[in-house]
């Protein structure tokens, strides 16, 4: 009997519409599974089940062959971890202290760490690159380095089962390759049966034992990735069509969306919308500097892209641009005038801001949250 499975399962957040309507599904023990589908297909509400924070409204989720939400929290806190898609962590909580955290399932109450908890922390640490930001506060940090100290509060926790939503959200392509080279080396070397919630199919087809692909609540397929990820498979799941094809330095094929290239347009005139500018600009939290000496000038009415690795200053340069940071040094300008100049709201009629992580409160209807 395997571990970890789902019967008849469906679920939903309290409406009448399902997210995940009558699915049944057994997670291969000591296999990478991943599970893959378009946005809104209830992957996640899927995984959030088996973890015991979502009821079923109808079925089961599984662990050793017993309904999980009928289990006590912390016997399935020791058996089975979840990184879910957006964490919060408290206010100016540090890393160690986040990661420590991951220890509470193996803990007596009102008991010091012991020696043994404090190995599985250093352990997690190192094993997801982050030691080196012990003492840092957590909300300082940049999107790929929370998620990897997110990943490290998990791997603390030392369960046989690891469910990841997401695991590569945020991070760069040299992060995201060693998030899936540790995921395969916890599995291949330690035998931890793994689930991960993947968008990208290439990454799925190149780590997984086995997929699961799924839409509108549904399992579409499942079964060893190449025969799971083919074109008709893949158009099914995803609605586009795709063409699979072998990769000349890579064991697992690379599926390729067949989209239609975008008609030229006309541009704006180059001197059309706000124009933003940084001139040498230093900018950072509290003592320490994110960004140095930076001179840039996005052109107005242009699509400007900015890349670099994790905590290179991205997200940094665009919260000064949003003036949600102030500039220890240099300036930054909208149409030759301090960004800090004015209301804010007659700001935010000209520059608006997407963040990482929106927070929003609990309950809120999109509607109202749009408006």
């Amino acid at each position: 009997m395997a571990r970890l499975a789902a019967a008849m399962l469906t679920l939903s957040y309290g409406g009448p519409e399902a997210a995940v309507r009558d699915l049944t599904l057994t997670v291969p023990d000591g296999a990478i599974t991943a599970v893959v589908g378009p946005n809104g297909c209830g992957k996640s509400t899927l995984l959030r089940a088996m973890a015991r924070l979502l009821t079923p409204r109808d079925g089961a989720a599984l662990l050793d062959g017993e309904a999980v939400h009928r289990q006590p929290t912390r016997q399935v806190a020791k058996r089975l971890g979840l990184l879910a898609q957006q964490p919060s962590a408290p206010e100016a909580v540090t890393v160690e202290d986040l990661v420590r955290r991951g220890r509470y399932p193996h803990q007596p109450f009102f008991q010091p760490p012991s020696a043994r908890d404090r190995d599985a922390v250093e352990r997690a640490l190192a094993l997801a690159g982050v030691a080196g930001l012990r003492d840092r506060p957590v909300d300082e940090l940049s999107g790929g380095q929370r998620q990897r100290v997110w990943l490290a509060m998990l791997l603390a926790q030392e369960t046989p089962i690891l469910l990841l939503d997401e695991p590569t959200t945020f991070l760069d392509p040299a992060h995201q390759a060693e998030v899936l080279g540790l995921v395969r080396r916890l599995n291949r070397e330690e035998g931890r049966t793994v689930v991960l919630v993947l968008h990208d199919v290439n990454h799925a087809a190149r780590i997984s034992d086995h997929v699961v692909a799924m839409h509108e609540g549904r399992v579409v397929a499942e079964g060893p990735p190449d025969t799971v990820l083919t074109p008709e498979i893949l158009a099914r799941t995803f609605g586009v069509r795709c063409d699979v094809v072998a990769h000349p330095s890579r064991v697992a094929p690379v599926a390729v969306p067949r989209g239609k290239a975008p008609r030229p347009g006309v541009l704006p005139r180059p001197d059309a919308g706000p124009r933003l500018r940084a001139e040498g600009l230093a900018a950072g939290y509290g003592r320490r500097r994110v960004l140095e000496a930076v001179t840039v000038a996005p052109p107005p009415g242009r699509i400007t892209a900015i890349v670099g690795p994790n905590a290179c200053g991205k997200s940094t340069l665009l919260r000064a641009f949003a003036r949600l940071l102030a500039p220890v040094a240099g300036t930054v300008s909208l149409d030759g005038r301090p960004v800090a100049a004015g209301s804010h709201r007659a700001f935010a009629r000209r520059v608006a801001l997407l963040t990482q992580e929106g927070a929003v409160p609990a309950g809120m209807p999109v509607e109202d949250l749009v408006a």
